[in-house]
């Protein structure tokens, strides 16, 4: 008989052996719960967006021996009161984020809070690094609110990563979810969120189509799959439309956590409705006060209904889930609040309650025109004169992001950066222009459909912005 030595190789491999089918076995187990909870057990979560616009913005700067200086203010001090209504009591005032929401927090609310309520966005963010599977719960953003579909190629691409390494230096981690502004949404931008690291994005469930025939997107199969226009493939979370809009724009919808939670119980039961609501999360106490009681209400109690809380880690990883995935297709060029093409951002269409005016709708798109001429140009300028700017350019918009974002003058040292690595003052402006053209395309602008909204002076200084920057533009 051959006896081995506790040390040979033999025993060693057998030992390695062993310990990886153990962790086979501890992996498959896993798989299989996840399986069994999705599958026994309706989700039930909240899909909010978190978002205030720069409210503020000033640039004061002397370039090329020329004062170029441009400002706008825009409801200034209502960011404090919905802080105070919403975002102090949903995400300073908890340990971690409740099981089954799932959020963002816009970069420019982040510029914010860090720069006027530095104590609540301390609590904020030990709420998000405390959240189990945070990764997948808050999810990340293109720096500013811009309708991408709107934009390049190049364009989504750098925004995106920009506002990735924004989100990162925030809150130390990458999120896996994005969040598109107004979700408006093309193949082409699923590409690029899919280029810039990201797993998955929400979406109305309006705004998907070609679903196969005897699939039921109900409460137990809501995520999908798209390709993106370089074939690649994205998750899609899809909020239930009509439930949506009814807790949107119904005050009493509420007004009784149990109520509702008893309603989406028996509605589920007797339908298999999906029961993932997506809206802005200021509905949670701004738009409604004391809204936000409810919220964490419904969170606090959705498992004693039947529910199990959305956990898009578990959801991805879950074995059948990869092996029965739904393809779907998106609906080119639409958003949660206007399915017309887009036609709300370019002027084409009265998509939105205020019932907007002729005159209305020629500014939009005249606004939307002019914007959209001076990002080419300016790209163009870019590229011919500093061939890979894009780089050093999306540094730079995430260093001064939170000086963009809350009116503090960026523009001397923005100056000062650029020469230091060796540019010149034609480079700042060209910069400096293509940073007025982002800030004004902010969606808010063209959001209300009011004469004389005060939202419109965004791209209205802009646009007077680049044209003192940049005298040789031309419409």
């Amino acid at each position: 008989m051959r006896y081995y030595s506790l040390h040979s190789p033999l025993v060693s491999a057998f030992g390695q052996i062993y310990t990886e089918l153990q962790n086979m076995l501890a992996e498959l187990e896993k798989g299989a719960k996840i399986e069994m909870a999705l599958a026994e057990t309706p989700l039930f979560g909240v899909l909010a967006h978190g978002y205030q616009p720069p409210r503020r913005f000033n640039v004061d700067i002397t370039l090329e021996g020329k004062r170029h200086y441009t400002s706008f203010s825009v409801f200034p001090s209502i960011n404090n009161e919905i802080t105070d209504q919403v975002y102090r009591p949903i995400l300073g005032e908890v340990e971690h984020l409740p099981p089954g929401l799932i959020v963002s927090i816009y970069a420019p609310l982040r510029s914010y809070l860090k720069r006027n309520k530095p104590d609540v966005f301390v609590r904020v963010q030990e709420a998000v690094v405390n959240t189990q599977d945070r990764e997948y719960a808050v999810l990340g953003d293109p720096l500013v609110h811009v309708i991408l579909p709107l934009l390049p190629s190049p364009d989504q691409e750098m925004l995106l990563a920009a506002g990735r390494q924004a989100f990162i230096n925030d809150f130390g981690f990458a999120p896996k979810g994005l969040w598109l502004p107004e979700t408006a949404v093309s193949k082409e931008v699923l590409a690029s969120a899919r280029s810039a690291g990201y797993e998955f994005v929400p979406l109305r469930d309006s705004q998907v189509t070609n679903i196969p025939s005897g699939t039921c997107l109900d409460a137990k199969h809501n995520v999908c799959v798209v390709k993106t226009a370089k074939n690649q493939e994205m998750a899609v979370l899809l909020g239930n439309s009509g439930l949506s809009g009814f807790v949107s724009f119904q005050p009493w919808s509420t007004y009784n956590a149990e109520g509702f939670m008893a309603g989406r119980q028996r509605i589920e039961q007797r339908s298999g409705s999906n029961a993932l609501m997506m809206m802005d999360l200021e509905r949670f106490g701004h738009h409604q006060k004391g809204a936000n009681d409810f919220l964490k209400r419904i969170l606090e109690i959705q498992e004693g209904y039947g529910f199990s809380p959305i956990n898009m880690r578990q959801v991805l990883e879950a074995k059948d889930w990869r092996r029965e995935k739904t393809y779907v297709d998106v609906k080119d060029n639409t958003s949660w609040s206007c399915p017309h093409a887009l036609g709300r951002w370019t002027g084409q269409c009265g998509c939105d309650c205020d019932n907007p005016t002729e005159f209305t709708k020629h500014i939009k798109q005249e606004f939307y025109e002019t914007l959209t001429k001076m990002n080419e140009f300016v790209n163009t300028s870019l590229n011919s004169r500093f061939p890979g700017w894009r780089s050093e350019f999306s540094n730079l918009f995430v260093t001064f992001a939170d000086d963009i974002f809350t009116g503090t003058n960026f523009g001397p040292s923005l100056d000062q950066v650029v020469k230091s690595a060796g540019g010149d003052e034609a480079k700042t402006k060209l910069y400096l222009a293509k940073m007025e053209v982002m800030v004004g395309m902010t969606s808010c602008g063209w959001f209300f459909g009011a004469d004389e909204r005060p939202e419109r002076s965004i791209p209205s200084s802009m646009i007077q912005g680049v044209k003192n920057l940049l005298p040789e533009f031309y419409i």
